[in-house]
């Protein structure tokens, strides 16, 4: 029996019994007035007694079960706390496996889930070293931002972890790279190849052999390609971002964009630099970029004896690019020139009126030169009038045939004990890349005279 059927039990028992009461009553006290030849005598027959003394028996069964109610009430309570707290997990849960799913994510931005994260690690170290007075000077903003830093990265408790127990999660990492893609070009263009223990070794083709003809019933001949193999190999690249203490008013996801972008921006123009310019030397841990290995390989334009200007770079050079690197690199979805941003404002004088479109701007901010998709990148030589001999002025060719080679993911660290003098924070950035090339005839350089 229920609750709700025994307090309408009880209800219905005590107005009858009110009833039969107040009847009896009303019966003495007509009966005491002079009336009582009116009114029939009340007499209740054995059933009706019968009736009564069962309902007084289940009032009686039901006080004890409503003298109960008060302890069933409490651990009603403790249940729904109980039930609170788990909903509360689960919805932790499910927004941590909610992040998983795609997301709108503006150019040149990371979301917020993922620049709240970057905030909460930064919070969470902060907190972690009892520095985050440092981040903000009011008690009550400090016990705000290590809330916020819990619920991101779904702790239960006040205690910061480390990097290695928070790793960043797999969407998460996803999010920098396409954005270091949109800052860079290597990471856009270059063909993605994962590093795992040690040196990773994908092929490289040589020599390829010709197929050719085969007489009815007649013997096929071996072909055997020539294969090498490159050499992928973790060296690590990064820096250190420093951020200004003085943030009391600032938004968290503000703070979050800001070291996202920074990160982003940083790690987009080392790639770049170490993508075409590595040498091979100390400073880049012999690493060979796209302007060695073409120099290495002859597969370079040299100006004439005496322009050592990047201005003497006429059309005529940019496209004799095209005759230095392999047919199958000449494919317009593949191949694209890679200049510095400022080259264009020199392009367009290379119209004619013979060749009007030779160069052409559209509309989203790319460009076309003779036909092939043109590249800004920051890290070659830009437009100037003034000597620079024997520089790269420009790279022709399909980067998609260069490896780029990645250990984990980018990783992020906090310490307060540096930047003493500046009074201020810092993060740092590292990642492990390496750059190598599958065919060696798949780009070309345009370099200035030597001096």
């Amino acid at each position: 029996m229920n609750k709700k059927t025994i307090v309408s039990i009880i209800g219905l028992a005590l107005l009858t019994a009110l009833a039969y009461f107040g009847l009896h009553t009303l019966r003495l006290d007509l009966a005491a007035s002079g009336f009582m030849l009116a009114l029939a005598p009340l007499v209740l027959t054995e059933e009706q007694v019968k009736e009564f003394q069962g309902l007084l028996g289940e009032i009686k069964e039901g006080w004890g079960e409503i003298k109960a109610l008060p302890g069933g009430l409490k651990a009603l309570e403790a249940d729904t706390a109980q039930l609170r707290q788990h909903l509360q997990d689960v919805r932790r849960l499910s927004a941590a496996r909610a992040l998983a799913t795609p997301r709108v994510r503006l150019p040149g931005c990371v979301t917020d889930g993922c620049a709240e994260y970057f905030a909460a690690s930064f919070i969470a170290h902060c907190e972690k070293s009892g520095k985050l007075d440092a981040l903000c000077s009011l008690p009550a903003q400090r016990d705000a931002l290590t809330r916020f830093a819990c619920q991101a990265l779904n702790l239960t408790t006040r205690s910061a972890l480390t990097t290695a127990e928070i790793p960043l999660p797999s969407q998460y990492s996803g999010e920098v790279r396409e954005l270091i893609s949109e800052f860079g070009v290597v990471r856009r263009r270059m063909s993605p190849y994962p590093i795992g223990m040690g040196t990773a070794r994908p092929a490289r083709m040589g020599a390829r052999p010709a197929f050719g003809s085969v007489a009815m019933s007649g013997a096929f001949a071996e072909e055997s390609p020539s294969i090498t193999f490159a050499s992928l190999e973790s060296h690590k690249v990064g820096g250190i971002v420093r951020l200004p203490r003085e943030i009391d008013e600032q938004s968290i996801v503000a703070m979050g964009q800001f070291l996202a972008r920074y990160g982003a921006v940083e790690f987009a123009r080392a790639e770049d630099s170490w993508g075409f310019l590595a040498n091979g030397g100390v400073s880049f841990e012999t690493v060979k970029g796209v302007v060695q290995v073409a120099r290495d390989n002859g597969k370079t334009v040299t100006l004439a004896a005496g322009k050592t200007k990047p201005s003497d770079a006429t059309l005529d050079d940019l496209r004799a690019l095209r005759l230095q690197v392999s047919k199958a690199a000449l494919n317009g979805r593949l191949s694209a020139y890679y200049l510095d941003s400022t080259w264009e404002a020199r392009l367009p004088a290379f119209k004619t009126a013979a060749e009007p479109n030779v160069y052409q701007r559209l509309p989203d901010g790319s460009a076309v030169l003779d036909g092939y998709p043109v590249v800004w990148t920051d890290v070659l030589t830009p437009y100037g009038t003034g000597a620079s001999p024997d520089v790269p002025l420009a790279v022709f060719g399909a980067l998609s045939f260069w490896w780029m080679g990645e250990h984990g993911t980018p990783r992020i660290d906090t310490s307060e004990h540096v930047w003493f003098a500046n009074d201020q924070l810092a993060v740092r950035f590292i990642e492990e890349i390496d750059f190598d090339y599958a065919a060696t005839d798949a780009t070309a350089v345009l370099l200035t005279a030597a001096a």
